[in-house]
């Protein structure tokens, strides 16, 4: 016996129906995409911790050679003294091996007056000459105001002072410098830089004046 089996229209018209098994041309991009975002970040980061990584260790070179700098600027002017004008000076650290680290050093004389009252005051708090020599003025006495006295070696000590006190400004004038030292390197489009200002005393330079 023949049996014959039959098959539906629906069924001989198409396949069946399989499982999904991929994913879509769409689906592929946008996770393309996500994933170029996350690397770009990513990559953001790290040229950014590299490049502040990078001005950290030319910052910190700049300032050992500005230390040394100014060790050497301040050997020099002990042995030399100061000039009685404003001193300028300016170069690289090749010699150090960083000839793209430049320098500029100014000495610059205080401009301010020391005379001798000026410097009474500063020494003797406040004490101005008159007083220090004995000028006294004249009280109210039973038969009215007094003449205001002074000794009569005031006129002498006054002009002697006087000279000492002068000198002394004047020394300290020659002696006392602000000292200025600015330091640059390059740094991407601009340069970075940073000023060092202190303050120097030299009365009595080694090599004399």
């Amino acid at each position: 016996m023949t049996t014959i089996r039959g098959t539906s229209a629906s069924a001989a018209g198409r396949p069946a129906r399989r499982g999904r098994a991929g994913f879509t041309l769409l689906e592929v991009m946008v996770a393309l995409a996500i994933l170029s975002m996350g690397l770009l970040a990513v990559s953001d980061l790290v040229s950014g911790a590299l490049r502040n990584q990078t001005r950290a260790a030319r910052l910190d070179t700049a300032t050992l050679l500005a230390r040394s700098k100014l060790a050497e600027a301040e050997e020099e002017f002990e042995r030399k003294g100061f000039s009685d004008f404003d001193q300028e000076d300016e170069g690289t650290f090749e010699r150090e091996g960083h000839p793209e680290v430049r320098w500029k050093l100014r000495a610059v004389k205080p401009q301010v007056e020391l005379g001798p009252e000026k410097i009474l005051q500063i020494l003797g708090g406040g004490t101005d000459l008159a007083t220090l020599l004995g000028h006294r003025g004249g009280g109210d006495g039973a038969g009215g105001s007094q003449p205001e006295t002074f000794d009569p070696r005031a006129a002498g000590m006054t002009a002697a002072l006087n000279q000492q006190l002068t000198v002394l400004g004047e020394q300290i004038k020659k002696g006392v410098r602000e000292v200025r030292l600015t330091v640059s390197w390059p740094d991407g489009k601009k340069d970075g830089s940073f000023t060092v200002v202190t303050h120097l005393v030299v009365l009595t330079p080694t090599e004399g004046t």
